[in-house]
């Protein structure tokens, strides 16, 4: 579960994208420049939504597949209600808890270990494929081909 996904990070990038940038600097200072222009309450609320999201979760016994609680944010807001933290039920707690407990934590490891694995491998491909160089001859057939390739490189 991530934060980026509420809403956050697209809100972010279009406060960033208001501005121009014409290096990587500029563009790291512009998106510093948003996060610090974000409103604090809309922020508060976007994590009270995070965490509803992790109790539904807790609920789910690990699931992902339920409704994004709202809590009546705005509404609870002008009223001076809204809560900072989302609570979890006691039984809803216990009750994963105990799921836990049950769950084959050997397979879970092995799961991990692959997954890992995966993604480390994934990584040295892209490395690989981030050092190849282009020569004058692929230049001349990507150019053929109408691709225009992209020259990644720091100013």
């Amino acid at each position: 579960m991530n934060i980026l996904d509420l809403g956050f990070f697209a809100a972010i990038q279009a406060l960033q994208h208001q501005k121009s940038a014409r290096s990587i600097g500029e563009l790291v200072e512009n998106v510093e420049r948003s996060f610090n222009e974000y409103p604090l309450e809309r922020l508060g609320r976007t994590f009270l939504t995070l965490q509803a999201c992790l109790v539904e979760t807790v609920r789910q016994l690990g699931g992902n597949v339920y409704k994004i609680p709202h809590y009546s944010k705005e509404k609870n807001a002008r009223a001076g209600n809204l809560r900072e933290n989302a609570l979890c039920p006691r039984d809803e707690y216990e009750a994963a808890k105990s799921h836990l407990d049950d769950v084959d934590v050997e397979a879970m490891e092995q799961a991990l270990v692959n997954e890992r694995n995966e993604c480390r491998a994934m990584d040295r491909l892209a490395r690989q494929l981030e050092a190849m160089t282009v020569d004058e001859d692929l230049l001349v057939s990507l150019e053929k081909m109408g691709i225009v390739p992209i020259n990644i490189e720091d100013e």
